[in-house]
């Protein structure tokens, strides 16, 4: 009866081990296939415009297709990568020496490229054609009743490097009545729009 229950537990025992045995992760020399997958998407490329840019950007590339992102409104009306990412120079920088996995995991902000102002322009017309369109726009309202034009912003070093993507954020559905005050106020952070009132 004992010899019985000393079987029937080793067995048991036997079996317990084997389970975990088959729950621990699994690991596979380079030659497994997932050793030769991870290999694979390690390679560095060469960028063109040729580049099938969904192949990293995965983010960006679904937003084509997100009517919640302005890049969906621009793809309608046969926009690509291209006709705003112009900055070849720039692209080829940015990509040397890339790999899928690692543009997975940063490739979220332009860092070392820039998008050319005139790719938008050349379509929504002159800062003076959309200031004529904006002028009755209360969005930029500072907190002492001072309103902006965000397309007629006074011209100074602090304006500089405030382009269109500043405010329109194309691949994220964040809309430009939440991202502009939200720009503005990284600078304007007392929630006043008179420049020179806060650091004398």
């Amino acid at each position: 009866m004992h010899l019985r229950i000393t079987v029937a537990l080793a067995t048991c025992g036997i079996v317990a081990l084997g389970g975990l045995a088959a729950c621990a992760p699994q690991h596979n020399d380079e030659t497994g296939s997932e050793g030769a997958n991870a290999e694979s998407t390690q390679v560095a490329f060469t960028w063109s415009y040729d580049s099938t840019c969904a192949q990293c950007h995965e983010k960006e590339d679904g937003s084509m297709d997100d009517a919640a992102c302005l890049a969906a409104t621009h793809a309608a009306e046969g926009t690509t990568c291209a006709t705003c990412h112009t900055d070849e120079s720039g692209l080829a920088s940015a990509h040397e020496n890339a790999t899928p996995d690692e543009a997975k995991k940063r490739a979220t902000k332009l860092r070392s490229t820039t998008i050319d102002e005139a790719a938008c322009l050349s379509c929504h017309g002159s800062y003076e054609e959309l200031a004529a369109k904006t002028a009755d726009l209360a969005l930029l309202t500072d907190s002492e009743g001072t309103t902006v034009n965000p397309h007629a912003m006074p011209e100074n070093e602090d304006h500089a490097s405030t382009d269109c993507a500043s405010c329109h954020v194309m691949h994220d559905s964040e809309p430009a009545d939440e991202s502009a005050p939200e720009y503005c106020d990284s600078c304007h952070h007392a929630g006043v729009y008179s420049c020179h009132t806060c650091h004398d």
